[in-house]
């Protein structure tokens, strides 16, 4: 009997998954938006297990995220491999500005021979719109779609997917652009387009319905790749509102009015196509969990698979017959899951390198600002402009990967002014953020503990009452119950944790009370507002499952 494999496979900020098979190896590639090294990679055997491998974008990639809004950066990254040159390719959008509902993106394409790099250099492809996706043809031919994002008033909202051919030799798009699809459904908000050939159809896969509570996975296919593309009778193939509704125009991709009560996973849509060695098929796509009783998804949108099957007509359809996205799915027959278990991380900060899991929004992690080598065992981390910055700040996160997780970190710290600070953070932009803090009281001329909150912009200190510490040194932990978080503190190396500052609502560091679509980190960091000149030792950072 086949095992079961349980949604999400990747859970936690992990959006807009795009799945790729090279003989018996999975790799997906996720979103990353203002997060770097940005566009994360995961590897699995079994489409069950999945570990995260690598990233693409490190910090010779030249695309600078620094002064990045949220939710921009980089958006849906497709990944695909050409059979004729052995070249792995990532297609990925740079969002540079939201503002006006111009959506100023630059699209690029990127090469490797390996999974793990290096990657070429970013090839520029165009700026019609956002989510580009190649499709390497059996003839040779290489071609890029894209959405062409409408500007024009009185013209329909979002735009049209667009048809390229890529010259790869030439390093860019060739001959006239060709719009060959309104969308399969009625609606609205088409995006994510990915191609596919089977048994002669080219099949146009999107994501319709916006990437709230009315997502969807839609099918349309043509004898010819410039279309017309017929529509799949069923649509949406896969999602979490199984019901028509029209939306063509309405430019809200929330869409909370949407929730479905009865669906096991939430946002179900932007769907990427697999095959397995022994002719299966499977659909990885986003999904949420909203907190219990909410419409609040602190967690992100997050990475699910259904199995598929084709019908004797030539459409996709999930293996149980419905169109509803579930929290279970049949595994790949005669496979044994390999069992790794990759949620949660620690560093110790013993190695050459920090843990992959750990990101920097906005900036590359380099040498200017962290070092392992300065302390041995030790993070070095130093100051420089505040979390409210979207340029230069000096932190390291996580994403938060369940409901119910602890964050830990101890660190050595001499801040000398009140403008030093550094610390344990829950994180989800510049502007919304909770930081439990060691700094500095000029009254009592010593190290303080307190925590600091950011709300939308607005700054506050939650302790009237700062705790003194004496020597520098202090562990902090942060215990994460579904809608809510409490701090705790440590010095000595103590066996016991005392509160630190009341319990905290978090529900607001969410996709929904925030207007993006990313997710919550968590991490450690330090910033100096005064001369830039302190630093923070940080001797580990660990994540774990309470659950």
């Amino acid at each position: 009997m086949a095992y079961e494999i349980k949604n999400p496979i990747i859970p936690g900020f992990t959006p807009d998954p795009s799945i790729l098979r090279v003989g018996d190896d999975y790799y997906i590639a996720t979103s990353t938006f203002h997060w770097n090294p940005g566009i994360q990679i995961f590897h699995s055997k079994d489409l069950d297990n999945w570990h995260l491998l690598t990233h693409v974008l490190d910090k010779n990639a030249g695309i600078d995220l620094r002064g990045t809004d949220t939710p921009a950066g980089i958006w849906a990254p497709h990944l695909s491999f050409d059979n004729k040159t052995g070249l792995y390719w990532i297609a990925l959008s740079k969002m540079n500005n939201m503002n006006g509902r111009m959506f100023d993106a630059d699209n690029y394409a990127m090469s490797a021979k390996t999974i793990m790099g290096p990657w070429s250099k970013p090839i520029y492809l165009n700026s019609i719109g956002f989510d580009p996706s190649l499709f390497h043809d059996d003839d040779g031919k290489h071609y890029v779609v894209t959405l062409e994002w409408e500007t024009r008033e009185g013209f329909e909202h979002p735009g049209a997917i667009v048809l390229d051919e890529f010259d790869p030799q030439k390093g860019q798009l060739v001959g006239e652009s060709i719009r060959i699809s309104r969308g399969g459904t009625d609606r609205g908000c088409l995006e994510a387009p990915h191609l596919y050939k089977h048994k002669g159809w080219y099949y146009l896969m999107t994501a319709e319905g916006g990437t709230g509570y009315g997502h969807g996975v839609v099918l349309q296919r043509s004898k010819n790749i410039a279309g017309p593309y017929e529509s799949d009778p069923k649509n949406p193939i896969v999602t979490s509102t199984p019901y028509y509704f029209y939306r063509r125009g309405d430019p809200d991709a929330t869409r909370p009015d949407l929730y479905n009560p009865d669906a096991p996973l939430q946002k179900a849509g932007h769907g990427s196509l697999v095959d397995t060695p022994n002719g299966e098929w499977y659909l990885a796509h986003l999904c949420a969990r909203p907190l219990p009783g909410t419409l609040d998804c602190t967690l992100g949108r997050e990475t699910a698979i259904q199995k598929m099957s084709w019908t004797d007509e030539g459409w996709l359809r999930m293996a149980d017959g419905t169109t509803l996205a579930k929290k279970t799915t049949p595994g790949i027959t005669g496979v044994h899951p390999e069992s790794i278990n990759d949620v949660g991380m620690r560093d110790d900060f013993d190695q050459e390198t920090v843990d992959q899991h750990l990101l920097t929004p906005y900036c590359v992690q380099d040498e200017s600002w962290m070092s392992l080598s300065d302390r041995k065992g030790w993070l070095r981390l130093h100051g420089r402009q505040s979390f409210y910055s979207k340029r230069d700040v000096s932190i390291l996160a996580a994403r938060v990967d369940g409901f119910r997780v602890t964050a830990e970190t101890k660190l050595s710290f001499h801040p000398k002014h009140y403008s030093d600070s550094a610390g344990l953070i829950l994180y989800y932009d510049n502007s919304n953020w909770i930081f439990a803090r060691m700094t500095y009281d000029e009254l009592g001329k010593q190290p303080v503990i307190d925590i600091v909150q950011a709300v939308k912009g607005a700054k506050k200190e939650l302790m009237k009452v700062k705790i003194p510490v004496n020597d520098g040194q202090v562990s902090f932990r942060a215990t994460v119950s579904y809608d809510n978080v409490q701090f705790y503190y440590q010095v000595d190396d103590s066996d016991s944790w005392t509160t630190l500052g009341p319990q905290l609502e978090i529900k607001y560091l969410s996709d929904e009370e925030l207007d993006g679509f990313t997710g919550l980190m968590a991490g450690i960091g330090t910033w100096d507002a005064n001369r830039r000149t302190s630093y923070a030792d940080f001797d580990y950072f660990s994540l774990d499952h309470n659950e």
